[in-house]
């Protein structure tokens, strides 16, 4: 996007694939002064965490009308492991947790114009926040008794323009999601243990999405709702709520919307697994519902305030160190991937016409090698002498084999696991990281493109091979 904003041909059409444009359209613009694509995705995320410090604080003061408890909020979002990782991450999720909060803040001043136009950024982001489209008009009727035509109008603008764009693009306005649909039914094909509800899943699963929320957040926000549920049940007829959960109310209704979606999308096998990022935002928007039932608990129970301030600190402290230790094994995963990406990127001879079969996405970006000289699984052949003739016929030079679930290379060649490498693979990288282990194996591969020479021109190919590699 970058080259083309800078060269004056940039179309709508170049916004379209298959994530929503809008954080990739604001790192191309910054890209076009800074000119390192690598760290303006990091910059502008980053960017959008320090930002999204200054709102917490700001909703937790409109929230609280308490200064220490906004400090504290602050202080809690700003020292999160999972915030700062991914606010290093060239990824949507801290720049649409940005668009989300700066939404929430406007509605809690009650400027629905604002409020509208920070939730369409969201929805420009990521596709989720499409709900939102309901939930103002069902807050500011709450709130106001009356909905906001503007607003209602700025809020629709996110879809439309999306399946405009799609449509320009593929001449089917639908093609985005039918191309999200196809990779999940692939991605469920490959493994076959996510489409199906296990017990050792539904705790793996149920656990991240505990400690990337935090377990006080998640209490003190079921605590709430709950609150909230009963005001407004007692004033059902008249659709009213009492005086003191009405600040309350909008960050209960966000965070709530937020988790009920993903717990649907995951119950229904839309979202097959679900990863620590995804507990960042209701993190996020848990924050200020977490300060005020403290000071609601001072105020009602100030025998049990202090206690529970104390099991709090206990807790999120205990919780930050797990997303702190899960973050330290990330990284050390990212290394690996990254030495192995360096090798690549120093010995793929981008002026042939070969290719590198790779089941790994993270090597595949780090190399810096084009995406049109990469192979995998998704398009490959399951049985061993086709999957061989399958890289003959790709040309394939290198071989990046890790072991996971949808690779057809681990299922086929387990031998390659250890390094050991057979007839037609020979090893020439291995790294590995021990915490989260990973392991990942460079295999060199030419045997088999040279299957139609004759015996006198192949032993002399694998001589050269034998003494440029070892």
């Amino acid at each position: 996007m970058s080259t083309k904003l800078s060269g004056g041909t940039f179309a709508l059409t170049d916004l379209y694939g298959f994530w929503l444009p809008l954080y990739q359209f604001i790192c191309a613009i910054v890209n076009v002064f800074v000119r390192n694509g690598f760290y303006t995705g990091k910059i502008v995320s980053a960017i959008f965490g320090i930002a999204a410090c200054l709102l917490i604080y700001s909703i937790v003061l409109r929230v609280t009308a308490n200064r220490t408890a906004a400090l504290l909020g602050f202080v809690l979002i700003a020292l999160n492991p999972l915030h700062i990782f991914y606010s290093a991450s060239a990824m949507t999720d801290v720049p649409h947790a940005f668009f989300v909060l700066a939404s929430l803040y406007f509605v809690l001043k009650r400027g629905w114009i604002l409020a509208a136009v920070f939730a369409a950024l969201a929805g420009l982001t990521r596709v989720e926040s499409w709900m939102l489209i309901a939930l103002l008009p069902v807050i500011q009727f709450l709130r106001e008794r009356r909905i906001s035509i503007v607003a209602l109008v700025i809020l629709v603008i996110p879809p439309l323009f999306w399946f405009y764009i799609s449509w320009k693009a593929t001449g089917n306005w639908l093609a985005c999601f039918e191309s999200r649909q196809q990779y999940h039914d692939w991605l469920l094909e490959m493994n076959p243990a996510l489409a199906e509800f296990s017990l050792s899943n539904i705790l793996r699963d149920g656990a991240t999405l505990v400690i990337s929320t935090d377990i006080a957040v998640l209490i003190a926000s079921l605590f709430a709702g709950w609150f909230v549920v009963k005001g407004l049940a007692r004033n059902w007829h008249g659709l009213a709520i009492l005086d003191d959960l009405t600040e309350i109310l909008p960050a209960v209704v966000f965070f709530f919307a937020f988790l009920g979606l993903l717990l649907v999308a995951y119950l229904t096998n839309q979202q097959p697994m679900i990863f620590p990022r995804y507990g960042l935002i209701l993190f996020s928007l848990g924050i200020p519902i977490l300060a005020w039932m403290c000071l609601r608990l001072r105020k009602d129970r100030p025998e049990f305030a202090r206690r529970v301030l104390i099991a709090v600190i206990v807790i999120c402290f205990v919780d930050a160190s797990i997303q702190f230790a899960g973050a330290v094994g990330t990284l050390n995963q990212i290394s690996a991937q990254r030495a192995a990406a360096d090798y690549l990127h120093t010995h793929f001879q981008l002026n042939s016409n070969a290719r590198i079969f790779c089941d790994e996405g993270t090597v595949q970006v780090m190399s810096g090698v084009p995406p049109e000289r990469f192979v995998s699984s998704s398009d490959a052949p399951r049985d061993r002498e086709g999957f061989l003739n399958y890289l003959k016929d790709k040309n394939v030079d290198y071989v990046v084999f890790i072991k996971k679930v949808d690779s057809t290379a681990a299922k086929l060649f387990p031998e390659l696991e250890n390094g050991t490498g057979n007839d037609l693979m020979k090893p020439v990288l291995h790294v590995r990281a021990r915490f989260l282990r990973t392991d990942i194996w460079v295999y060199r591969f030419g045997i088999v493109r040279s299957i139609n020479r004759g015996p006198f021109q192949q032993v002399m190919i694998l001589w050269r091979k034998q003494h440029q590699y070892d």
